[in-house]
């Protein structure tokens, strides 16, 4: 038993962040250009799925204006995706928001959080859900945010047959995450787990402590392992979906990725319902993370430690 390999299409590595966004502007890595050859290319490593954002500053520059060559290109991209035989998840808040919904107070105001975050998910379930296998809302749920903009989500997307991720930033319970847990059972399909701020946080102890490649390993398994159970206990028989598992940009990245894929299957193993997880990036930027192809499209160790066809 194993779960499936999935990839994750990140904005900041594929097409950068545009002069719309509030991180903007940004360069990419020549995916706009190359997304044939590339989705080709991350077919043939035998991935089963990719994570795709819709980057809703290049969607929607304008406050309920959607961007027709950009909403075209992303559903020609979609289409190619459903056609290769990988099944799209498409993430609709990653990192950037747009400059206008910034300027009106963003996620941290609640009236602006609330007012506009639906519309968007109503605009781009309508223009691209008929080519989604899967939702996740946002990479990582805000811990602080009001509830209602997420249960406005589920509404719209929830019972639809195409299953609703609610991602959860991994980390223990002094980061809300129980608490997360908690929240969103009942309004999600599958609980998401995102383990970038738990190995970032185990690669920065390990840098500062001297550790050894070993220590990296042993640490990381145990925390990995620790946290999948313990969230698995407290969804009950909600089924988990790692909606990340980052590479970092080190010299340990493989290593590292080695790691939560072994912690992943023992604990799939013990029982813990565990269907996918996607690594973080798919492709990699220029002196950004490491991805299973690097820049110029060549497979990475990491491919290796993911455990996925060459």
């Amino acid at each position: 038993m194993t779960f499936d390999r999935g990839a994750s299409l990140t904005t900041a590595t594929t097409l950068g962040f545009s002069d719309a966004a509030d991180l903007g502007p940004t360069a990419g890595n020549g995916f706009h250009e190359r997304w044939p050859d590339d989705l080709a290319a991350l077919s043939e490593l035998g991935l089963t799925a990719l994570r795709i954002p819709l980057d809703w500053a290049r969607l929607q520059p304008k406050p309920g204006e959607i961007d027709g060559n950009w909403a075209e290109w992303f559903d020609t991209l979609l289409i190619a995706v459903d056609a290769s035989g990988l099944q799209a998840w498409v993430t609709l808040h990653e990192t950037a928001i747009p400059r206008w919904f910034d300027n009106d107070g963003g996620m941290d105001d609640t009236e602006t959080f609330t007012k506009w975050w639906p519309r968007w998910v109503e605009r781009a379930a309508d223009r691209f859900g008929d080519h989604v296998h899967g939702w996740i809302p946002f990479a990582v749920v805000p811990p602080t945010a009001p509830f209602q903009p997420w249960k406005d989500t589920w509404g719209i997307l929830g019972g639809a047959g195409t299953p609703v991720v609610a991602s959860i930033d991994a980390r223990p319970a002094s980061l809300g995450t129980f608490q997360c847990v908690e929240r969103y059972l009942g309004f999600t399909d599958r609980l998401g787990v995102d383990l970038a701020g738990l190995l970032g946080d185990l690669g920065e102890d390990a840098t500062a402590d001297g550790g050894s490649s070993g220590q990296v390993a042993e640490r990381g398994a145990e925390a990995i392992g620790r946290a999948v159970r313990d969230l698995a206990e407290r969804a009950s028989s909600t089924p988990l979906t790692i909606t990340a598992v980052p590479t970092g940009g080190g010299p340990d990245a493989a290593a590292l990725v080695e790691v939560a894929v072994a912690a992943l299957d023992e604990a799939l193993a013990d029982g813990v319902p565990i269907d996918i997880a996607f690594i973080e990036p798919a492709i990699g930027a220029p002196d950004g993370d490491a991805g299973l192809l690097d820049p110029d499209r060549a497979p990475t160790a990491v491919t290796a430690a993911f455990q996925i066809a060459r």
